[in-house]
């Protein structure tokens, strides 16, 4: 029996030496070749760009500015910092491996945000590199912007560079805030500021003195209407008009309300005194008493063309006393009383008005008097001073100091691609422009100060 089993086991035995002779070679290549790959995939890593600090993502604020004789490229060298005018940046790399990396192909990709436009290669680009990158080095390469071309938008893209024959590729994200050159949002500003101004002061004084240039020109309709025969009385009444509207134009509105109502009083006066001469043909006066009438009205129209109302209306009472008897004789139904007595109270309304406006001091305006004198400084000076030199530094300064704080609050801090939507931008500006009146109240108590004093 174990003869019969050693002889089946001992042909087995040795046909599987050979076998395993053959096998052990492979099976130590099999074992030891992992251990040589590593080696190989990790300097094929090493030969990638590593971007320095700083370069990883690219951020950057521009400004597109030119044109209008270097003037706005100059303002904006003012307020923006240096690097919104940049032409190029440098992208840094770090080359770690023991060689030369080849750039073999570099592009920019950047989109606008707001607008959809796509930057051109003339617009931003690097140029493309002639010699391989030293090894164990710093290296650098040139981004190109041409600010002149990118409209005002903020754009995001990636720099791609491809790098050696295994055609491995390095990404750098890239953001682009451009903004337009300020000369023309400063320009629109200060139109801005002015517009407000002048919609504040159409609102105080302005909307005044247009509503006394209105009565003025209702005053000349007034005359027109008047139809009066007699063409020196209508150019009596024109000039008087043509001085109280040079009253408006000077801001003198009290002054002019006071006239305008004293020349309708005297409108009325002639106008009457038109109709007291036709009335004097039809009734039956004597010679000396029609003479002595016509003499009385016309030193009435005489003392009316010299302004004094006092004298005119004294002579309305003579006339008055003249024509008492023709009323007597009449059949009753004349008019000529009726005539005279609106035209004197015609003449108390001018008169009134006037004494009103030339009431006595008050106690204000002659402590304001005396503290003039005592300083030594004399009314005319102050007010020379005022309107030549105080009024307009101040309102000049106040106007250069609005526009400043608007162009700093819209334009450089929260501007940073103004100029991507322009009707907005622009429209906000002439917007904050209307709606800073801080200015227009200082100057419109300074005003009424000025006036007071």
């Amino acid at each position: 029996m174990k003869k019969w089993i050693l002889t089946i086991l001992l042909p087995l035995v040795l046909l599987q030496s050979p076998a395993l002779a053959q096998t052990d070679p492979q099976d130590n290549q099999t074992q030891t070749q992992p251990q040589t790959t590593p080696p190989t995939l990790a300097v094929s890593k090493q030969r990638a760009l590593l971007p320095l600090k700083g370069t990883e993502q690219i951020q950057l604020n521009l400004v597109n500015c030119g044109g209008w004789l270097g003037l706005d490229c100059a303002l904006g060298r003012v307020l923006l910092p240096k690097s919104a005018h940049i032409e190029h940046r440098e992208l840094q790399f770090d080359n770690p491996t023991p060689a030369a990396v080849n750039v073999v192909n570099t592009a920019v990709v950047a989109q606008g945000e707001l607008t959809g436009y796509q930057l051109n290669s003339s617009a931003i680009s690097i140029p493309q590199v002639s010699k391989p990158l030293p090894a164990n080095q710093i290296v650098s390469m040139r981004l190109v912007l041409k600010r002149s071309v990118m409209p005002p938008d903020n754009y995001n893209g990636a720099v791609y560079l491809t790098l050696g024959a295994q055609g491995d590729r390095l990404t750098l994200p890239i953001n682009l805030n451009v903004r337009s050159g300020p000369l023309l949002p400063l320009v629109v500003l200060f139109l801005g500021v002015i517009l407000g101004r002048l919609f504040k002061y159409v609102q105080g004084s302005g909307g005044n003195q247009a509503d006394a240039l209105k009565e003025v020109n209702r005053l000349d309709q007034d005359i027109a209407d008047a139809r009066l025969e007699n063409e020196d009385d209508k150019k009596i009444l024109t000039g008087m008009s043509g001085e109280v509207r040079k009253l408006v134009f000077r801001d003198k509105l009290d002054a002019a309300k006071a006239n305008i109502e004293a020349i309708q009083n005297r409108l009325q006066v002639l106008t009457n005194l038109q109709l007291i001469e036709k009335r004097i043909g039809e009734e039956p006066l004597d010679s000396t008493s029609e003479k002595e009438a016509r003499e009385q009205i016309e030193k009435v129209r005489f003392y009316i063309a010299e302004k004094d109302d006092a004298k005119a209306k004294e002579f309305l009472e003579k006339l008055k006393a003249t024509l008492e008897d023709v009323r007597a004789r009449s059949s009753g139904d004349s008019n000529i009383k009726e005539y005279i007595e609106s035209a004197e109270a015609a003449t108390d309304s001018i008169l009134k008005s006037s004494s009103d406006s030339s009431g006595k001091p008050t106690p204000l305006k002659r402590f304001q008097r005396f503290m003039i004198q005592l300083s030594g400084l004399s009314e005319q000076v102050r007010a020379e001073a005022t309107l030549w030199f105080v009024r307009p530094l101040l309102s000049l300064t106040l106007l250069l100091a609005l526009t400043a704080l608007g162009i700093n609050s819209l334009y450089v801090e929260n501007g940073k691609n103004f100029g991507a939507r322009p009707f907005s931008d622009y429209l906000g500006l002439i917007l904050w422009g209307l709606s800073a009146d801080v200015a227009s109240r200082s100057l419109s108590s300074l005003q009424g100060s000025n006036k007071d004093g």
